[in-house]
C-alpha cells in the first residue's frame, strides 16, 4: 500500500520501529569495533541512546500526539540519552531531521529529503574535524540520495527502500575511505547502526508485524534482569554473601557441564546465552571461585561482586546497561574550579575521590554516561569552573554536548584514558594549562588481549594476541604478556621517566607483575588494584621535561606572588590558611585577594591568618622531587613576623634529602619575599649553580625597602599592634605613620601629618634613591579603590624619572598582610642589580 505523507502517528511508529531494530542488532553493531580489543560498545551506545527515544514516546504521548509534540519529545530524548561518540553522532542526526521538519504537519518525500539534508548538516557540524568512512559519510549520501528520489517519487515506501538501499551500499564503501576499517576487515559500525535504523523505518511500513516481533524479543531480551530483580535479598536469609555476575565471551561450550560446577558454589543462579556469548548471576561464598570456572571456558567482561550484608541498606541489582551512578565528595577543596571525573571500576572511583575529584561518574568501557547523566553530575557542583574528565574518546563528545546544555561555566578536558585523567586529579593545584603541556610527554598504557585477528599499520595481530596502546593508539603486540611489558618498557622508559602508576585489573599474571616490579624498581611507583575488566593494566609513565632546569623554587603565599607572576617558572606555592569567622580556607587558592577584602570591608568579619603545616610543607617538597628537580631553595616571609619558615624546617627534617633543600628567611613580606623568589626562579632557569642562586638571595634580601601607609589604625590597634591611646592621638592629630621592614621587622619609617605629606615622603624618598642608582619600583594596595587610587597617584609623581624600572604594578596585597594592618598601600623598591 503506497503512504504518501508521514504525520506525528506515522514518525512516531517509524522512530519506535527504527530504533528497536537497531536496538536488536546492538551486539552486532559491538563486534564491528575497528580495534581488536574486547570493549566494541558502539552498538550499546546507539541501542541505549535510542531506548531513551523509545521510552518517551511509549510513556509520555499518545495516539493523539502532535507534530510539535512529537519533535519535542524526540529531540530531548535523544539529547539527553545520548551516550558515547556513535550515541551522540546519532542524537544529532536525528536532532536535525527534526529541525528540517519545521512547521510542517505532513511530510512529502521533498520534505522528508529537506529534513534528511538538515539531518546531514548537523551531524558535520557537531564533529570538529568529519572523517569520512563514517557515519557522516552514510547520512550525507543517505540525504543526496534523497533529494533525487524526492523529484520522481511520491510514494514513501518506495523513497525509504532508494534511501535504505544507498545505505547498505555505502556502509560497504566505508572500507575503502577508511583504512584501518579496511586493514581490519570491518565496515563502520556508527554507519552500519545508521543504515539499521533507516532499514528499520523502512521495515515498519513493509512489515506489519514487525513492531509486535521486536516488542517480544524486547521482553525475553530483560528477563534476565527482571529475575534478578525478583530474588530475594533479605539479609535473614542471605546463606551466599556475594552477589556476582559476569559475561563470558563464549557461547560454544558445554553449558551444561558449565552450570553443575557453577551452581556447587551458591545459590540464585540465572543463566542467559547468546551465540557468542553466555551471562551469570549467582549468590556465592567464593566468587574468585566461580571466576575460576567462567575462565576455563573464555575470556570474561561485566565482572561484578556486590557483598549483600553490606550494602542492604541501599541494595540495588543493576543489569548491564544500567545507569552511570554519581558520587559527591564529601571532602572536597573549596578552590574555585571543580573536576567531575568518569571512572570504570569502583576502585578507581575511590582513588578519584581521594585525589580531590568533586564529583565521579561511575561508567567506562560499555558502560558510557549519557547527556542526561553527565548534566546530573554537574549539577552536583556548585563552584565557579568545572571541568570535565571524559577519560574515554567515547565519552568526549557525549560530554562537549552536556557542557553545551549546561548553564554553568564547564570545561570538557579531553583526557582518553582512566590515567590520563587521574594525572589531571593528581596535579590539579599546577593549573590546567600546565597539566595540558606536561600531558603531552607522557605514556598512557593499556595492555588487553585481542580479541580477533587485524593489521593495524605495519603491525599483525592474530587473535588472543597481547597488544599495548599507548596514549589511546594500538602500537605493541605479543604472544605473551611478559613479552609485551618487556617490550614496552624496554622502549618507553627513559631517563627522563620520573614516575609510574600501574592499575592492576581483575585478570592476573604473576610473570608480568614480576616484570613490571623489576622494571619499575628505580621509578617512584604507585601500585592500584583497579580490578578492572579486559585490560591486564593500565599504566601512566610520567617523564619530565629535559629541558627543565634542576632548581625549584618554593616560597609561601605571602609573597603575594599570582599565577600568572609564575607561569612558566620552576616556583611553587605553599598557601597560609585564612580563617574567616572559623572557616578554614588556603590562601590565594579557595579564597581570592579580592574575596578577602570584601570579606574584611565589606562584611567586617573576624579574620585570623595560619601557617601551613610541616605536613603541607613534606608534601611540598616531594611533589617538586618526584617532578625530577634535583635542588630545592625554600625562600619564606620573615621568620619575626611569621611561623612559616619553621613549619618548613620541620617539613624539611621529614625528608631524606634535607641536603637538597635550602632554607632561607627572606627578612621581609609580601613582594619583598615575591622578589627574591622571583630572581632566584630566572637564576635557575638560566642555569645557574644551586650555590650561585642562594648566595645572590642571602646577598640581595637586605636590599629591598618597603615603604607603606596605613590610613587607618583601628586594624593595628585591633590585632595588638599598637596600644588604643596611640591610635586615638594618632587619629586625632591625623598622624600617618610610614611603615617599613627592617632587619625582618616591621618598624615606622616616618610620623608625618595628613596622608598627603606620607605620600610625598615616599615620592621624595625615590627620588633620592635613583639618584644613587638605578631602580626597581613595584606598587602594592589592599582593601577599596580608595587605597587604590592613592597608590597610582604615588606612582604617577614617579614613573617619568628614568631611572625607574616597572617590575609589579598595583598588586593587591594579600590576606597575610591585610588581616593584621587592613587597607594598605605603598611601594617596593630594589637596586636593579643583577
Amino acid at each position: 500500500m503506497a503512504v504518501k505523507y508521514l504525520d506525528a502517528k506515522r514518525l512516531k511508529m517509524l522512530f519506535i520501529g527504527g530504533g528497536k531494530w537497531v536496538i536488536k542488532h546492538e551486539e552486532l553493531l559491538n563486534e564491528l569495533n575497528v580495534y581488536p580489543v574486547p570493549d566494541g560498545d558502539t552498538g550499546s551506545n546507539m541501542a541505549m541512546t535510542l531506548n531513551s527515544m523509545i521510552d518517551d514516546l511509549e510513556k509520555k504521548t499518545n495516539e493523539k500526539i502532535t507534530m510539535k509534540e512529537f519533535i519535542e519529545t524526540v529531540e530531548e530524548a535523544v539529547l539527553m540519552g545520548a551516550r558515547g561518540n556513535s550515541g551522540t553522532i546519532l542524537s544529532q542526526v536525528i536532532t536535525g531531521f527534526l529541525r528540517g521538519i519545521g512547521e510542517k504537519t505532513k511530510l512529502l518525500p521533498k520534505d522528508v529529503a529537506n529534513a534528511l539534508v538538515s539531518a546531514k548538516e548537523t551531524a558535520y557540524n557537531a564533529v570538529g574535524e568529519p572523517i569520512e568512512g563514517t557515519i557522516l559519510t552514510v547520512i550525507r549520501k543517505i540525504s543526496e540520495k534523497a533529494v533525487e528520489c524526492s523529484e520522481k517519487i511520491e510514494d514513501l515506501v518506495i523513497f525509504l527502500k532508494e534511501i535504505v538501499e544507498t545505505g547498505e551500499k555505502t556502509v560497504n564503501e566505508t572500507p575503502e575511505l577508511l583504512p584501518k576499517l579496511k586493514e581490519a576487515g570491518v565496515v563502520d559500525a556508527g554507519g552500519k547502526g545508521l543504515f539499521f535504523l533507516f532499514e528499520g523505518f523502512y521495515k515498519v511500513t513493509t512489515e506489519l508485524n514487525l513492531l509486535v516481533e521486536l516488542q517480544k524479543s524486547q521482553v525475553k531480551e530483560t528477563e534476565f534482569d527482571k529475575t534478578i530483580a525478583n530474588i530475594d535479598h533479605d539479609p535473614e536469609s542471605i546463606r551466599f554473601q556475594y552477589c556476582t555476575e559476569f559475561i563470558i565471551l563464549n557461547g560454544n561450550f558445554d553449558t551444561e557441564e558449565y552450570k553443575r560446577r557453577v551452581l556447587e558454589l551458591g545459590d540464585s543462579a540465572v543463566f542467559a546465552q547468546t551465540s557468542k556469548k553466555f551471562k551469570t548471576h549467582i549468590h556465592t561464598n567464593h566468587p574468585g571461585k566461580a571466576f575460576e570456572i567462567a575462565l576455563e571456558y573464555g575470556p570474561l567482561e561485566k565482572m561484578k561482586v556486590e557483598n549483600m550484608r553490606l550494602q542492604h541498606d541501599n541494595l540495588q541489582i543493576f543489569s548491564e546497561k544500567d545507569e552511570a551512578k554519581i558520587f559527591e565528595n564529601p571532602k572536597a577543596d573549596k578552590t574555585k574550579n571543580a573536576f567531575v571525573i568518569l571512572a570504570d571500576t569502583e576502585n578507581l572511583k575511590e582513588e578519584f575521590l581521594k585525589l580531590g575529584a568533586d564529583v565521579v561518574i561511575l561508567g567506562g568501557q560499555s558502560k558510557n554516561p549519557s547527556v542526561q547523566e553527565i548534566l546530573n553530575a554537574i549539577e552536583k557542583v556548585k563552584k565557579r569552573n568545572i571541568y570535565i574528565l571524559p577519560n574515554n574518546k567515547n565519552v568526549i563528545t557525549t560530554a562537549k554536548l552536556a557542557a553545551e546544555k549546561s548553564k554553568k561555566t564547564v570545561i570538557v578536558q579531553e583526557t582518553k584514558t582512566m590515567l590520563e585523567g587521574y594525572y589531571y586529579l593528581k596535579n590539579k593545584e599546577d593549573g590546567v594549562e600546565e597539566i595540558r603541556k606536561a600531558v603531552k610527554r607522557n605514556y598512557s598504557i593499556e595492555i588487553t588481549k585481542a580479541i580477533r585477528d587485524t593489521k593495524i599499520e605495519s603491525l599483525t595481530i592474530e587473535k588472543d594476541d597481547f597488544i599495548g596502546l599507548v596514549n589511546g593508539k594500538i602500537k605493541y603486540s605479543k604472544k605473551t604478556l611478559d613479552e609485551l611489558v618487556n617490550q614496552m618498557f624496554n622502549e618507553l622508559i627513559t631517563e627522563n621517566t620520573i614516575t609510574a602508576t600501574v592499575v592492576v585489573g581483575s585478570q592476573r599474571d604473576e610473570a608480568s607483575k614480576k616484570r613490571i616490579d623489576s622494571k619499575l624498581a628505580n621509578i617512584k611507583t604507585k601500585i592500584i588494584e583497579g580490578n578492572q575488566n579486559n585490560y591486564y593494566y593500565y599504566i601512566y609513565l610520567e617523564n619530565k621535561d629535559p629541558k627543565m632546569p634542576e632548581i625549584a623554587i618554593l616560597t609561601d603565599s605571602i609573597s603575594d606572588l599570582t599565577k600568572e607572576d609564575i607561569e612558566e617558572l620552576p616556583i611553587k606555592i605553599v598557601p597560609l590558611k585564612i580563617d574567616i569567622n572559623g572557616e578554614l580556607l588556603k590562601d590565594g587558592f579557595e579564597i581570592t585577594t579580592s574575596e578577602f577584602w570584601h570579606e574584611m570591608m565589606g562584611k567586617n568579619a573576624n579574620i585570623k591568618t595560619s601557617q601551613p603545616s610541616p605536613q603541607e610543607f613534606l608534601n611540598a617538597y616531594n611533589r617538586l622531587f618526584e617532578k625530577g628537580y634535583k635542588k630545592i631553595i625554600s625562600i619564606h616571609a620573615s621568620s619575626k613576623l611569621s611561623g612559616t619558615i619553621q613549619a618548613a624546617k620541620v617539613g624539611r627534617s621529614l625528608t631524606n634529602r634535607e641536603n637538597d633543600i635550602e632554607l632561607i628567611d627572606s627578612m621581609g613580606v609580601s613582594l619583598l619575599e615575591g622578589f627574591l623568589v622571583l630572581g632566584a626562579a630566572g637564576k635557575a632557569i638560566r642555569g645557574e649553580s644551586f650555590i650561585t642562586v642562594v648566595n645572590w638571595v642571602n646577598n640581595f634580601k637586605n636590599k629591598g625597602k618597603l615603604l607603606m601607609i596605613i590610613p587607618d589604625l583601628k586594624y593595628l590597634e585591633r590585632g595588638g599592634r599598637i596600644g588604643k591611646a596611640s591610635s586615638t592621638i594618632a587619629g586625632a592629630l591625623n598622624m600617618k605613620p610610614i611603615l617599613t621592614i627592617n632587619q625582618g621587622e616591621i618598624a615606622v619609617e616616618k610620623k608625618v601629618l595628613g596622608e598627603r605629606n606620607a605620600q610625598k615622603y615616599i615620592e621624595k624618598y625615590i627620588e633620592r634613591e635613583s639618584k644613587k642608582q638605578s631602580i626597581i619600583v613595584m606598587s602594592g594596595w589592599g582593601g577599596t579603590q580608595t587605597e587604590l587610587d592613592s597608590v597610582m597617584k604615588v606612582y604617577s609623581e614617579v614613573k617619568s624619572n628614568p631611572k625607574i624600572s616597572t617590575l609589579i604594578l598595583n598588586r593587591e596585597i594579600g590576606a597575610v598582610i591585610g588581616a593584621h594592618a587592613g587597607p594598605v598601600y605603598g611601594l617596593f623598591v630594589f637596586p636593579r642589580l643583577s
